[in-house]
């Protein structure tokens, strides 16, 4: 009797939900889903409403597809045994690893924080899991009045969360490294009006960094790198994400268009992974939907190598991202990092963003329709 291929995927976030979603119906195939020791996975694009709206934290969980699934922290990898060793002391072998282990927040530089104790450093959080968005709810609501916030960052999570508190009330003071914050989330024609709006509604330092944070159990007292003195009741770390990687790759895996990493039979999608293609720089990808379609193209990819299917070819980023912003739509499809932006020439704010005479991404503001539709011709091929 001939044994199925196994196909063993790490993490149950969305790439690897994917990844397993688009290999369950397979009848050739023996498919292992491998989660977090005590964690039930749940969507992390709702974080934000559960912190700073009315979301539930219930709305979380994550339906997993019918495959094998291992509660067991993954502690690394064996490529050349083609085994997974995990904190149980058990050991899975595969014929083909999808590794989607996802990311972890950045957080403050070591030596910045001043003071803190198990009682006050609540007062300080990033907004990457469950947990933590419980928490900052807890925080905006225990005094009774509108919280003094202080957000470190300027990507997508800081002006999202920007937006949300100052409609809610309470009043918010953004801080970013950059002059122009989120150039590199929406690229540099959106992020400048996105950078005016923050500047007419909340409080803003921009090119400005946290030097010092002293935490009591009244609140917390910021310091900026040129002795500017802040007060809040806590502060939000919105400074991105790094990538989380079982061992042997400790900075994130490698992988090349097709989402191949170097170990034979060895693939990486989300948030963990870095991908290699030669329209654009290195870059890693980590939002929800574009991690789902690297997990269900990584998963083709595998079958693919096991001589079980076509080859999806080259993965190229084409999913779409949307964010209210101090009441505007702020839209996105593809790629846009260290790509040419260009204004369109049409009624509406749309930037088409090129990359090596290649156009990977279109942002663009109050015009969703326009920019899901141009987006789905990315890369000269529909979507």
């Amino acid at each position: 009797m001939t044994t199925s291929p196994h196909i063993l995927i790490l993490g149950a976030g969305a790439a690897g939900a994917a990844a397993a979603r688009g290999l369950a119906a397979r009848n050739d195939v023996r498919v292992t889903l491998v989660t977090q020791t005590g964690e039930a996975p749940y969507t992390r694009m709702l974080i934000s409403g559960v912190a700073l709206g009315p979301t539930p934290p219930d709305l979380f969980a994550l339906p997993l597809p019918q495959v094998e699934v291992v509660a067991d922290t993954v502690v690394d990898v064996h490529p050349s045994a083609r085994t997974v060793q995990l904190t149980t002391g058990a050991r899975l072998p595969y014929d083909a690893l999808i590794v989607a282990t996802g990311s972890r927040p950045r957080t403050l530089p070591a030596g910045v924080m001043r003071g803190a104790t198990t009682s006050t450093g609540s007062r300080v959080s990033t907004m990457h899991s469950l947990a933590d968005a419980v928490r900052i709810r807890e925080l905006l609501t225990r005094g009774g009045r509108p919280a003094r916030v202080a957000i470190y960052g300027g990507g997508l999570i800081a002006a999202e969360a920007a937006s949300l508190l100052h409609a809610a009330g309470h009043q918010v003071a953004v801080i970013s490294r950059s002059h122009t914050p989120g150039v590199g989330a929406f690229g540099a024609l959106v992020a400048e009006r996105i950078a005016a709006d923050h500047a007419a509604t909340v409080h803003t330092h921009f090119g400005r960094t946290v030097q010092y944070v002293d935490l009591s159990e009244f609140g917390v007292g910021i310091t900026l790198d040129d002795g500017t003195p802040l007060v809040a009741d806590f502060l939000l770390v919105a400074l991105g994400t790094i990538a989380a990687a079982p061992a042997p790759w400790t900075a994130g895996v490698d992988v090349d268009e097709r989402l191949r990493a170097e170990p034979d039979r060895v693939y990486a999608a989300g948030g963990v992974a870095t991908l290699h293609h030669e329209s654009f720089d290195p870059r890693r990808i980590d939002h929800w939907e574009d991690a789902a379609a690297q997990g269900a193209h990584a998963a083709k990819a595998a079958v693919s190598e096991l001589g079980l299917g076509e080859d999806p070819g080259s993965y190229l980023p084409r999913s779409p991202y949307m964010a209210m912003i101090h009441g505007r739509m702020v839209s996105g499809v593809g790629y846009i990092g260290g790509a040419e932006s260009h204004l369109e020439d049409t009624d509406e704010f749309v930037v088409r963003h090129e990359a090596g005479g290649t156009v990977t991404g279109v942002t663009g503001i109050d015009a969703v329709g326009t920019v899901y539709r141009w987006g789905s011709q990315l890369h000269g091929s529909p979507a």
